[in-house]
């Protein structure tokens, strides 16, 4: 899997050449559908990825950040052609798409972001070099805009993490989305049970709180 080494104040990741083939076998190739608000506010939305049969799905929480980012490119796939067109002719002066144009005009880089774990609410992914292995850290919402941005960017999950995670794609018109509480942060699962609590629905709030229990312990 991933050595961690140390380049200056910045770790990078080794993948052997031959367990990089043994973990390309194991992914799961995602799509991006698009970005839904978990709160009033718009503090906090729900990134919904899906994989290529459009039969189960994965929610990362993301700011409004990503959401207005996604929302923005978006508009490359709907509307006129007019109006595709424009947006983009827009979008190739905005980071990722000029980073990734730049990288594919300098480099044989061949790069693909890879979610690979979960630790106390929040998915892990990489910024894999898919000739040599070699990988960076990188936010789950920024990679999979960058894949979003650019389709020679492929997004993927660790097999077995999608088997552990992924749930029933209800569909863009699905009245409400799915999710695993362990995608949930501290604070938000402290918020849910105190709701939960407050509407007498405690099966649901002792959930919550052994999820609470198993992190902070």
């Amino acid at each position: 899997m991933c050595k961690a080494l140390s380049q200056g104040a910045s770790p990078f990741f080794l993948l052997s050449k031959e367990s990089s083939q043994e973990d390309i076998m194991a992914r799961i190739p995602l799509i991006v559908q698009g970005v839904t608000d978990i709160t009033a506010s718009h503090e906090a939305s729900l990134l919904i990825l899906t994989d290529e049969e459009e039969k189960r799905q994965l929610t990362v929480v993301c700011g409004p950040t990503t959401r207005h980012e996604i929302s923005v490119r978006r508009g490359k796939y709907v509307g006129s052609p007019e109006q595709r067109k424009n947006v983009i002719e827009a979008l190739q002066y905005c980071m990722p798409e000029a980073l990734s144009a730049m990288i594919k005009y300098l480099t044989d880089i061949q790069l693909c972001v890879v979610i690979v774990n979960i630790f106390d609410g929040q998915y892990r992914a990489i910024l894999e070099d898919e000739r040599t292995g070699t990988a960076f850290p990188i936010r789950v919402s920024d990679g999979a805009l960058l894949s979003y941005a650019d389709p020679h960017i492929p997004l993927y999950i660790e097999e077995s993490l999608w088997r552990r995670q992924s749930v029933e794609y209800g569909g863009e018109n699905a009245k409400g989305v799915a999710m695993p509480l362990n995608t949930l942060s501290t604070n938000m699962l402290r918020q849910a049970m105190q709701k939960c609590i407050d509407q007498e629905e405690y099966e649901m709030a002792q959930r919550l709180k052994e999820e609470l229990d198993r992190r902070e312990g």
